[in-house]
């Protein structure tokens, strides 16, 4: 039998929670230590813009207040989807939250997306959250996003100042890996 790459290996991570409260397998191939191995941008993935129709991600927040993707427009809009009962969304929030405070003055605007998640367990991750989340109690709208599997938490979508659909990050947000995204994005707009 022919060995074709012998420094590839196949692993198993936790890199996510799945619909039912549980870290969800995920393969991933793991690479040497090389500067692309270790590159922000690996593992996102970028969506060419041609023939995108505008992403509309329409719902109340915790504060009855309408939230619409739509409204802004001409902003980059970075929608996070999360839960309370998912850890790893949990453990990025900090993360998220410096992102967001770093490219607020670059017309970003960071936006939730609470997935079947139950209010009150909701209310301490949301009442410590510098940006408004979206409820989304049945997962429709996580479900709506292309390209996004519907129990795929954490998962993160930056969608350009047009309205489309620029990048996707399935799994939690790395270090480095979201600004990378968020200037490619910039730099095209």
């Amino acid at each position: 039998m022919r060995r074709l790459l012998p420094t590839l290996a196949l692993t198993v991570i936790l890199a996510g929670c799945g619909g039912n409260g549980l870290y969800a397998a995920t393969p991933v191939i793991t690479l040497p230590a090389t500067p692309a191995a270790t590159d922000p941008r690996i593992g996102t993935e970028v969506i060419p813009i041609e023939g995108r129709e505008p992403l509309v991600l329409t719902g109340s927040t915790s504060k009855d207040k309408r939230l619409s993707t739509a409204d802004l427009r001409g902003d980059i809009v970075v929608v996070n989807a999360w839960a309370s009962w998912c850890p790893p969304c949990r453990e990025e929030l900090p993360l998220l939250r410096g992102v967001a405070e770093a490219f607020a003055e670059q017309g970003v605007t960071f936006v939730g997306l609470n997935v079947k998640d139950d209010p009150f367990a909701a209310a301490g991750i949301l009442s410590s959250s510098t940006y408004d989340s979206i409820a989304d109690p049945e997962g429709t709208l996580l479900a709506s996003i292309p390209g996004v599997p519907p129990s795929a938490l954490p998962s993160t979508v930056v969608i350009d100042r047009e309205g489309r659909l620029a990048a996707r990050i399935i799994g939690p947000v790395r270090p480095g890996q979201l600004e990378a995204v968020i200037g490619g994005v910039i730099t095209e707009s």
